[in-house]
Formats: C-alpha cells, structure tokens, sequence
C-alpha cells in the first residue's frame, strides 16, 4: 500500500514538484485535472474564539485508451497534499487519494487500486456507508479510499451486479471501530433490479476484525430501495453479524427510512428527510432502538450562480442538534462557499469515533474552490 506523508515541509516545495510533474506529463498526452481549494473557520466557544486556516490541492492525471469501439482503458492518478493551521498547531500532508486503472466495455467495467466504492439510496444517514466517510456538509465530499477489484456488470434490463475483492486496508472505514485484520482479504458483492417501478438492492461483505489475539468474522448484509411515485422513498437496512468469543453484541442493525420532494414555488425548494434506527443485540430479530438520529434538508437556487441550503440534524439520545446553514456561489471553475454552523460540545462529528472539539459552538467557514 502506497501512503506517505511528509512531515514539516515546504508546501511551496510540494506545489513546485507537482507542478513539474505536470509539465512532464502534459508533454505526453495525458489529461490533467486539478482542484485547489482554501478556507477559514472561525468557532465561538463558551470560553473563547479559536480558529483554523488551510489549504489544499488535488492534482488529477487521467490517461485513457481506445481498445475498440466501446472497450477502453484508463487510468486516474489524484494525489492529497494540503497544510492546515491550527494556531499554533500546525498539520501538513502529501499522500495518494486515487490510483486506478480501469477497463470498461459497453455494459461493464472493472477497476482496481486505490479506490472509492459507495452506493445507496441514503443521502445524509447512510447505514450502507460501508468503505467511505464522506461527510454531506463537506463541500470537496472528501474520504479516503480502499484498496481493491471490483467488478460492475450492467444488463439491459438496468439489472446491476457487482462484486469485489479489498486487500491492504489498515485504517477504519465507515463505522468501523476495529480494522481489518492485516494481510486478510475481504470480498463483497451487490445485486441490483428493477421491482415495483423502482430499484431494490440486496449486498453482503464479509471481513476478518483485528481484535488483537481476539480475531474474528464480521458478515455484513444488507437491503434497500428508491422509488419515485411523486415525492421519492427509499430505505436501507444493514445487519452486522460478529461471530466472536469476545463480549460483543452478535448482531448491530442500522436502518434509514428517507423520502425528498421539491416544492413548486420559485424555483423549487428541495426538501428531504431522513431517519435512522440502530440496535445492537444478541438477537436477530431484535428492533428496539439503541440509538435513534433524524435529518432535515432544504434547498433552494437564487437565480444562475447561487444556492442556499440548511442541513439539520438531531441525535435522540443525547438529544444534540448540529446546524448547517450553507451559501454557495458558482462560476464556471470557481465556487466561493459561506457556512454558519451550530455544533454541540461533542463537536462536528456525527457517527465516527473521529471527534473534532475544535468544531463544538457556534461557527463561521469560508471555502474557495477552483477547478481547472
């Protein structure tokens, strides 16, 4: 697995080096992408105003190869490489974010590297958020990746199968509390028809959990739905099977009941809400919620350039709201992004274990983004 990070460098360095990179490529025929990206976030505590400032880039190298008339190879290259200030803390990176080489036809494709794998209908609550940690209040919706293959078959009648293989992924993803065992594979797969006027899914993944000298099987399946009949509803549904001599809960359910609709005023106010149960038990059958979260969105654009969106969400059981109010401006490469945000004492994190104290209180972020 490729990861660097380089600690205590020039981040004028970094840009020059990738700069040169793509100067040497561009010689030879490939695409070049790029996003660059700075902000600032001011926090109100109840103590005092704290703050953090960065920046970002994300060079894209795409090169693709006609093999036939609708065979063609590609390949993405994308590197991470950012320096984020935290008065006085500081922190800096150079890693890969993507590195895949993909093989597509008329009705499939299969890719393999550094990867991101996601699906599900679920927007803002998603228990299928299985390989990803893409927050939806994130402008960039960054998350790192995962090692691996994955097979996609499309059939003409919008059947989708799809399977896969990872390999080489240490740290956790989505709602993993324990990594993947070293050097285990994990294989998965997903089927995908056509029911009802709508789409039903049903997906299943499987992995050894490093629990130290207590290692042991995590099962993974899954159920959910889209369908359209004038306002849109979907659900996901995901049981976790642990099959461990350890103190642990057998079975972890998460399940999202979610619909949207757009209001015909103006030009059209987007509303969707979602709502997410979870339960861990001994018993399968088990419904009673541990836990219990719901989320609100609405959206509306302002003439061409501008859109205004609020997210709210709310956690039952330790009844904390988290506050989103997002103004966004675009042009054709640039975006300027104003957010006010309300988050409780635990900070801006939802549903990982990743909490980010300096997020608790009342806030103001500004983020400028150019794509080229």
């Amino acid at each position: 697995m490729f990861k660097v990070e380089i600690r205590n460098c020039s981040l004028i360095l970094l840009f020059g080096i990738l700069l040169l990179w793509q100067g040497i490529c561009s010689a030879q025929g490939l695409d070049l992408k790029g996003q660059i990206s700075a902000w600032g976030i001011g926090i109100k505590n109840p103590n005092d105003w704290s703050g953090t400032a960065g920046i970002r880039y994300i060079p894209q190298f795409n090169y693709s190869y006609k093999l036939g008339e609708n065979d063609v190879l590609n390949a993405e290259l994308l590197f991470n490489t950012y320096y984020e200030n935290y008065f006085p803390a500081h922190n800096e990176a150079f890693k890969l974010y993507r590195a895949i080489l993909r093989y597509s036809t008329e009705q499939s494709e299969v890719q393999i590297g550094l990867q991101k794998i996601n699906f599900g209908p679920a927007q803002l609550l998603r228990p299928l958020m299985w390989f990803d940690r893409t927050d939806p209040r994130d402008p960039l919706k960054l998350t790192d990746g995962v090692y691996g293959i994955r097979y996609k078959l499309t059939l003409l009648d919008n059947t989708i199968f799809w399977i896969w293989c990872l390999y080489g992924n240490n740290d956790n993803v989505g709602y993993e509390i324990l990594p993947t065992l070293k050097n285990n594979p994990e294989f998965g797969g997903r089927l995908q028809l056509s029911a009802l006027g709508g789409e039903i899914a049903g997906t299943f993944h499987t992995r050894k959990a490093d629990a130290s000298l207590y290692n042991y099987r995590e099962n993974r399946y899954a159920l959910d739905g889209r369908w359209d009949i004038g306002i849109g509803l979907w659900f996901e549904a995901v049981w976790q099977q642990n099959i461990s001599f350890m103190p642990l809960s057998k079975w972890n359910k998460m399940a999202t009941i979610g619909a949207d609709y757009t209001i015909p005023v103006g030009n059209g106010i987007y509303i969707l809400g979602e709502h997410m149960f979870t339960n861990s038990s001994n018993s399968f059958w088990s419904t009673d919620p541990n836990r219990q979260f719901s989320a609100v969105m609405a959206a509306y654009t302002i003439g061409s350039l501008d859109n205004i969106s609020l997210q709210e969400y709310y956690d039952w059981h330790s009844n904390n709201l988290y506050q989103y109010l997002q103004l966004q401006r675009t042009y054709d490469n640039f975006m300027i992004n104003l957010a006010l945000f309300h988050y409780p004492e635990n900070g801006g994190a939802l549903f990982f274990g990743n909490v980010n104290s300096i997020l608790a209180g009342y806030g103001i972020q500004l983020m400028l983004i150019y794509n080229y």
